[in-house]
């Protein structure tokens, strides 16, 4: 299969798991025309119809269900091939991509990165930020530093301590409860309100800690966030009344496929170390 075929079939795989061009531009880091023309080409080329366009976005036709299904197990062979060839690699320089939240990738992962990269000059270091979970079995990223009660299957990884919520606001009274959007809508804080938070306490809300922090500083609620955020800034004050103090493990992780590809364990472990200083500190 040459490397046009396997596009195609990867932009019209996006488009089935995300249902929208535009989302799966997104998520392919490309552009909608980008989308739709490789779509339409390999349609052309094979002389099928794979989607119907209605209001809601785009669905797979019932009648094109077994070749979606044929060229999901294309895409799972070719990614198998590509995480073996990265786990042969026994090379201890080169590129090395590690995502995580926004949070920990502006302000604690920075020095971390630049200390590293002083030990091993070698290493050519990428910091992914995002809320979003990387699909590493995609190998979208090499390594996740991501805060998490369980690992997913496939991975394998090591505790770097723990990551804690407190309640921040402005110091203002009575102040309604900010909302988690999207990603972190998954959250363990997010789950405890609603839990115990009516709709009509809540207020606005971000997919950001960095955001919630400058909404909270300028008196839009009170809202969960990371306590190294909060206490580092003066404009909030920590609530002791408002919501329990949650705790979550902070994991540096990687495929198991990988875990022993020498760039990718030397940086996972120093990153464990590293992390592990901060936070305790």
């Amino acid at each position: 299969m040459n490397n046009q075929n396997w596009d195609d079939i990867r932009y019209a795989l996006a488009v089935r798991k995300h249902g929208s061009l535009n989302a799966a531009a997104g998520a392919l880091g490309v552009t909608h025309a980008t989308v739709l023309r490789r779509v339409a080409a390999l349609e052309e080329r094979f002389g099928c119809v794979l989607f119907q366009k209605s209001p809601s976005g785009y669905s797979a036709l019932p009648e094109a269900s077994t070749i979606l299904s044929a060229m999901e197990s294309v895409e799972d062979a070719v990614l198998a091939v590509e995480r073996a060839i990265v786990g042969a690699d026994r090379s201890p320089v080169g590129r090395v991509r590690i995502a995580s939240t926004d949070s920990l990738c502006q302000l604690v992962l920075p020095q971390i990165l630049n200390e590293i990269s002083q030990l091993y000059p070698g290493l050519e270091l990428t910091l992914l930020s995002g809320n979003s979970h990387h699909d590493l079995s995609r190998l979208t990223a090499d390594i996740a530093v991501r805060p998490t009660i369980n690992l997913e299957d496939g991975l394998v990884g090591d505790r770097a301590g723990t990551l804690s919520f407190g309640v921040f606001d402005d110091g203002s009274p009575n102040r309604k409860w900010m909302r988690l959007d999207g990603a972190l809508s998954r959250s363990l804080p997010a789950e405890w309100l609603v839990e115990h938070v009516s709709a009509d306490e809540m207020t606005n809300g971000a997919d950001s800690f960095l955001v919630l922090q400058q909404m909270a500083a300028s008196g839009v609620g009170k809202a969960f966030l990371p306590t190294f955020i909060g206490n580092a800034d003066p404009r909030l004050h920590l609530s002791v009344e408002g919501g329990p103090e949650i705790e979550v493990p902070l994991w540096v992780t990687t495929l198991d496929e990988i875990a022993q590809t020498p760039k990718f364990s030397i940086v996972k472990r120093a990153l464990v170390e590293r992390l592990s200083s901060v936070l305790a500190a």
